[in-house]
């Protein structure tokens, strides 16, 4: 008996995701999609910033190598 009433009150596996599939459209709908010339500025600024983190990496990469070029070149206790 409490096998039945436990299956009568949850929904079988495939009505659950038939359930979440119909909110995964519900939900599509009501987004507001970017336009062309959006999406072409998001991604001239996302380009722009990865060229700039590109740069500012190989300027460090390449100051914290002479540095340690510098340091390990240096003869301790002569």
């Amino acid at each position: 008996m409490a096998q039945t009433l436990k299956s009568a009150q949850k929904p079988g596996l495939f009505a659950r995701m038939g359930t979440y599939f119909k909110n995964v459209r519900t939900e599509l709908r009501r987004v507001v999609w970017p336009s062309r010339p959006e999406v072409l500025a998001s991604s001239l600024i996302v380009l722009v910033t990865l060229a700039f983190f590109m740069l500012f990496t190989f300027v460090v990469d390449g100051i914290s190598t002479e540095f340690v070029k510098l340091v390990s070149s240096l003869k301790v206790g002569g």
